[in-house]
């Protein structure tokens, strides 16, 4: 299953009920060893500030894999945020402002909450595009959807 198999996919809470879609997903970067000295050598990501380019923390051939951590879930299939979930992002006036009105309601589970990823027995099996369903753990936790 690639990540891209998850969006748009239905999202139903530890009783069945339907909590929306995946409105798209939230990744980790690894970041390989660096020779000492090299870009970021000395810091930390977090000290250095979370919104600068990575690049500005590590080589473009230190960066390893990335993994899922969480998805982002919303009450209708909306689109990518486009960038936009950065709560510091105010321009240009008024794209922020309509991206987050459209996205509200939206929020982020961790894939850790996440109990199963099935088949949707509501989609058409036969189709080239049928996307899975997913069922959160009970306990589940519903984060803001904001970085920053």
């Amino acid at each position: 299953m690639n990540v891209g198999d998850l969006l748009d996919a239905r999202v139903l809470g530890p009783d069945g009920a339907a909590l929306g879609v995946v409105v798209d997903v939230r990744l980790a970067l690894e970041v390989v060893d660096e020779p000492e000295g090299g870009p970021g050598a000395g810091e930390d990501r977090e000290e250095a500030g979370h919104d600068a380019p990575l690049s500005a923390h590590a080589r473009r051939d230190a960066v390893g894999g990335a993994r899922l951590v969480g998805l982002l879930v919303g009450p209708r299939g909306a689109g990518s945020f486009h960038g936009y979930e950065r709560t510091d992002v105010r321009s240009p006036w008024p794209i922020p402002q309509l991206v987050r009105r459209r996205h509200r309601g939206t929020f982020l589970v961790r894939w850790e909450d996440v109990a199963s990823v099935e088949a949707d027995p509501s989609a058409d099996p036969s189709a080239d595009d049928a996307k899975p369903r997913l069922r959160l753990a009970p306990g589940y936790d519903e984060l803001p959807a904001g970085l920053g």
